[in-house]
């Protein structure tokens, strides 16, 4: 929660700006975002000689930055004010920073003296800085969108582990409007980590915009993207949106994920909702909880394993259009 004041601030800031940008037509926004969550989790493994428990806690906060530039301008004259970019076909170069501060506490205990498995209690701080830059070019008569873009995350380890390590990630997709207010996209992805750790990813998304009656609009958004760890490890996730407006300033909504992979499962569910305050200002937050399922230690032949996981998180975050 170390950031909340910072956000609090830059909402101040925000509110000033927005006095003046009763405009509808805009060339930037800027938006600062605040989130906080909490993870704990447990494994007992069941082995031919023992037993191995491990549990693991988290505490991470996160800030992030971001800054638009719409070189062809945005209007949010017709539909929610927060479809603006998929109503308007807006074009849009945006960089962004994140900062993100994590604590992790492990304590393992092992009584099988076939696995050469220490016990352990430690604690490891690990800060991250990414950077990012993202275009998105939309031609706006055929309808066709392109997007590229690139990452660079700095990571330290700090605690009873030292450590550092960076990675560059590489992005670029296309897309096209299948109707006025939808769109199909095919993105492909490819991170490159410092000592190993290399990813590559593909992704396709759906975003659609309609009527409910004579004065609500709903949007859903659909993603599935699958990312392969040099072999070694495949995530699938899918990652359902329902968004409703009951006006063009206001919308809530509910997301539902679920990821993947060798030995693992989880399961989220998201509840946010946004409002803009005025047409340029807007107020966001979200509350997120997730269940992590185990199907046995791949580590150690696929193990018999009892665990538990959960993990919940929230964001708070205001935006300046203008």
């Amino acid at each position: 929660m170390k950031h909340t004041t910072y956000l609090a601030a830059a909402m101040l800031v925000a509110g000033s700006f927005s006095s003046t940008a009763w405009a509808e037509s805009y060339d930037f926004e800027i938006g600062l975002a605040y989130s906080g969550g909490e993870f704990d989790g447990s494994q007992t493994i069941l082995t031919n000689g023992g037993t191995i428990f491990n549990s693991v806690s988290t505490d991470t906060d996160d800030l992030n930055l971001i800054g638009s530039w719409y070189f062809k301008g945005l209007s949010d004259d017709k539909g929610p004010r927060a479809r603006a970019a998929l109503v308007d076909r807006a074009s849009a170069l945006s960089a962004g920073y994140a900062r993100s501060e994590q604590t992790i506490s492990t304590v393992l205990t092992n009584d099988d003296p076939n696995f050469p498995f220490p016990p352990l209690d430690t604690t490891i701080e690990v800060d991250s800085d990414l950077y990012g830059l993202d275009l998105r070019y939309v031609d706006r008569d055929s309808g066709w969108i392109g997007t590229i873009g690139v990452t660079s995350t700095s990571t330290k380890l700090g605690g009873s582990i030292s450590a550092s390590a960076d990675a560059t990630a590489w992005r670029v997709g296309v897309g096209k409007y299948l109707a006025t207010n939808t769109t199909l996209g095919l993105d492909f992805s490819q991170t490159d980590a410092d000592g190993g750790g290399d990813a590559t990813g593909i992704g396709v998304s759906l975003e659609h915009l309609g009527n409910l009656g004579q004065q609500w609009q709903y949007a859903v958004d659909v993603r599935y993207e699958n990312v392969d760890s040099d072999g070694l490890l495949e995530v699938d996730t899918v990652r359902a949106a329902l968004s409703l407006y009951p006006n063009r300033d206001f919308e809530f909504g509910l997301a539902l994920e679920d990821a993947s992979g060798v030995g693992s499962d989880a399961f989220g569910v998201e509840g946010f909702a946004s409002w803009f305050v005025t047409p340029g200002f807007r107020v966001s937050a979200g509350y997120r909880v997730d269940d992590v399922d185990f199907f046995g230690n791949v580590a150690i032949g696929g193990a018999p394993t009892e665990s538990s996981a959960d993990q919940s998180s929230f964001r708070i975050g205001a935006s300046v259009r203008f």
